[in-house]
């Protein structure tokens, strides 16, 4: 007879914080701050915003996600194995450990379990195979869920400013999302097949465990302000999630194994239907782009004179004092001359043009907090070309 050290809310909080996936989560979205900020500094000579914004991005949003996706998950009895979790938790680490946050797809991992189930006879794989069809397109629809409300909520907000090189060699601006959630969804476990793992416990009848979710997000915003073209990008999740609660529904209702083939087909038209939105953004004229509309702004930084101005991404500044500037370097010159008072007129991208002022004074040179469309900070930063 097993040892009943805990009760079921016990193993819950064990197989939170001793889950791999929430440890390389952390180290992930550590990483990923260190490498915003690097390149923010390299090409701006400033950062937007602290590290550890990153790592509140990866997990509060995710969290409340999660609480709402684990009441459904336990009101509809979502049931697994051990062995399911433990494969699906491997999967989802190495797509972490790869580094490449859009790679956190859960589509993948369960694609990737649905192969075993067709083709891989080897008995080892029995725990995977006792997982029907309907849950495997539940956990699916679930997770499709969290990534559209996710995007739809915290797609376009803390944007990283960017610079990439267009064919013919001009810097064009970028807003960049690169984000990493993490989302715990509670699952019921049998308390006997754990019993098969760990002899030595003894398991309440049934166990509510923690099954994490990477989710990645990652877009290069240039042909259209984030706002524009999220709309895409949430349509395109709101098509995947249909036919997901189509395929699961269908296997609920027949009973019938084979709607499990429709996995595949659920990440194929994911990655076809991004890869769209991706084509749709590269096609439309670059909008972070100086030019006739002035110098472009890609960013402000909080509780400087731009913030306080109303200056936002996306805006150019098309003439100071009169004088027309179409780059960082005019742009500064002209404040030089008409100091100390500033009459910015500001150009959208729709052409229209409103007015900022401020009182300028000398310590301000440099200190206005804009980031405009320029050469690199670090003339030795690698910029990538645009396809």
């Amino acid at each position: 007879m097993g040892v009943e050290l805990f009760d079921g809310i016990g193993w819950t909080v064990i197989s939170f914080f001793a889950n791999p996936i929430l440890w390389l989560a952390i180290l992930v979205s550590v990483v990923i701050g260190i490498r915003r900020v690097r390149r923010e500094r390299n090409l701006f000579r400033s950062k937007a915003r602290g590290q550890r914004t990153d790592v509140l991005e990866t997990f509060f949003p995710g969290l409340l996600v999660g609480i709402v996706l684990s009441a459904i998950s336990l009101s509809l009895g979502v049931t697994l194995t051990p062995l399911f979790i433990a494969a699906f938790t491997l999967l989802a680490a190495v797509t972490l450990v790869i580094g490449v946050v859009r790679f956190n797809l859960p589509l993948w991992p369960l694609t990737v379990l649905a192969l075993l189930v067709w083709f891989v006879t080897d008995e080892r794989v029995d725990g995977v195979k006792e997982v029907n069809a309907t849950t495997f397109l539940l956990l699916a629809t679930l997770t499709l869920v969290a990534e559209l409300v996710l995007v739809t909520w915290r797609g376009r907000k803390n944007l990283s400013p960017s610079l990439v090189l267009s064919k013919r060699g001009r810097f064009i601006g970028g807003l960049s999302a690169n984000k990493l959630w993490l989302i715990p969804l509670l699952v019921i476990v049998p308390g006997s097949s754990l019993e098969e793992w760990f002899p030595r416990f003894a398991f309440p009848e049934y166990v509510p465990l923690v099954l994490f979710f990477p989710l990645g997000f990652s877009f290069l915003f240039t042909g259209k302000l984030p706002a524009e073209l999220m709309r895409p990008i949430v349509q395109s999740r709101i098509i995947t999630l249909l036919l997901a609660v189509l395929l699961t529904l269908g296997a609920y209702v027949t009973g019938r194994e084979e709607w499990l083939y429709g996995l595949p087909v659920l990440l194929l038209l994911h990655i076809v239907l991004h890869q769209r939105v991706k084509r749709l953004n590269r096609s439309q004229t670059p909008i972070f782009l100086n030019g006739k509309r002035g110098v472009v702004i890609l960013g402000t930084f909080p509780g400087l004179p731009a913030s306080e101005m109303g200056l936002v991404p996306g805006e150019a500044i098309y003439k100071v004092n009169g004088d027309f500037v179409d780059s960082e370097v005019s742009f500064y010159e002209a404040i030089q001359r008409h100091k100390p008072y500033l009459r910015l007129e500001v150009m959208n991208h729709n052409g229209d043009v409103r007015f900022a002022q401020r009182a300028f004074y000398e310590q301000d040179h440099h200190e206005l907090g804009i980031m405009f469309v320029s050469e690199p900070g670090n003339r030795r930063t690698k910029i990538r070309t645009l396809q």
